[in-house]
């Protein structure tokens, strides 16, 4: 997209040091090293700045003295607010309903909209603070139709995508200082901050996982144990140890043989059953996305020609995008490999993000 008649929301601080422009920001501190200079840079700019922090779930417990740590480094007040109730409601039990479902679920952009964004801003606005910031990589962007969301210049590290749930009312109080920044930019001033090397970490996809899910799930007493092994024409080639140990995509630890690498092309899980095939039966043209949410819906009558991205780390893919009302119909112009019900599915045009919506189903090539 180009940047003409465009202000970043972050460049209003630009006169700084305590001049007109400076104000109350409250930084999302997770204890790592995105957050931790996303704060130093806020204040560097002239700004009023304190941390605030989430307690969870109970393993968050042993972050808090890093979260604690970058507080006293910088030199700003620290708030704890707990939301474990909220976030097991909201994140964890739906997480845990989407594996048994026989989906992949991505607890991410709902913990973005609801709880950082949501229940933590909500604390964050309340204590007569003007804005929120985080160390997401992507940008915000403001101009006579609102608030816009972008891509981060960083292309390798963009975290866009798990923002694309947000609302006009929660960008236009979201700040987000490492948009414009590279990744080895960042990792450069945390040195100089004595952050490198304190045990500081980047940031992880799922945070509330100390180990694999399947433990999570064992934990709940979601174990169906073994069940059958189908090829694509419906023939049992073997047993597998419960349905909840795989996914889409999913090559290694099948068990079974066929003279060709396998690959999980299906979950069934009401009969406790996994469908494996050669990996051409992994790719599709046509997807469904249900609930789609949008920051920007695009401009005139469906179909709308966009790229979308169907996973984090998928490059994205131009698509011809048809509204059906609560759902939308994505046609790709070439297949794509494992499109995965439960996975959140991102609409761009250019740079920018128009929303997003969550896989329901997935239409195989035969």
């Amino acid at each position: 997209m180009d940047d003409a008649g465009f202000r970043v929301v972050f460049e209003v601080s630009r006169m700084g040091r305590g001049g007109v422009f400076s104000m109350t920001v409250a930084v999302a501190l997770s204890g790592g090293v995105d957050s931790a200079v996303a704060a130093y840079l806020l204040k560097k700019e002239g700004h009023r700045v304190w941390g605030i922090t989430m307690i969870h779930h109970a393993d968050m417990e042993g972050s808090l003295p890093k979260v604690k740590a970058v507080a006293e480094s910088l030199d700003i007040p620290l708030e704890v607010v707990d939301l474990q109730d909220a976030f097991r409601e909201r994140v964890i039990d739906p997480f845990i309903r989407q594996y048994a479902e026989g989906r992949t679920p991505s607890p991410c952009p709902i913990c973005n909209r609801v709880i950082k964004m949501g229940l933590l801003m909500d604390e964050a606005l309340s204590m007569r603070v003007r804005k929120m910031a985080t160390g997401h990589y992507a940008r915000v962007w403001e101009d006579g139709e609102g608030f816009h969301l972008l891509r981060g210049k960083d292309k390798r590290k963009d975290q866009s995508y798990f923002l694309s749930l947000l609302s006009q009312e929660q960008l236009s109080r979201f700040l987000l200082p490492l948009g414009g920044l590279k990744r080895v930019d960042v990792e450069k001033t945390a040195y100089t901050l004595g952050f490198s090397g304190s045990g500081l970490h980047g940031s992880q996809e799922i945070c509330f996982l100390t180990g694999h899910y399947t433990g999570l799930l064992r934990e709940q007493g979601l174990d169906p144990g073994p069940g059958n092994v189908r090829d694509v024409q419906g023939k049992i080639i073997g047993e597998h140890r419960g349905y909840i140990h795989y996914t889409v995509g999913q090559r290694r630890g099948l068990g079974v043989a066929k003279g060709v690498p396998l690959y999980v092309v299906q979950i069934i899980p009401e009969e406790n059953t996994i469908v494996v095939g050669p990996e051409d039966h992994l790719f599709s043209r046509e997807i469904t996305v249900f609930s789609p949410h949008w920051i920007h819906e695009p401009c005139g009558d469906s179909p709308w020609r966009l790229d979308v991205k169907i996973r984090y780390r998928h490059t994205g893919a131009p698509a011809l995008v048809r509204s059906l009302g609560d759902k939308l119909d994505v046609l790709f112009e070439t297949p794509q490999r494992a499109p995965t019900p439960g996975q959140l599915a991102v609409f761009y045009r250019d740079d920018e993000v128009l929303g997003g919506g969550w896989i329901e189903d997935v239409h195989r090539a035969s």
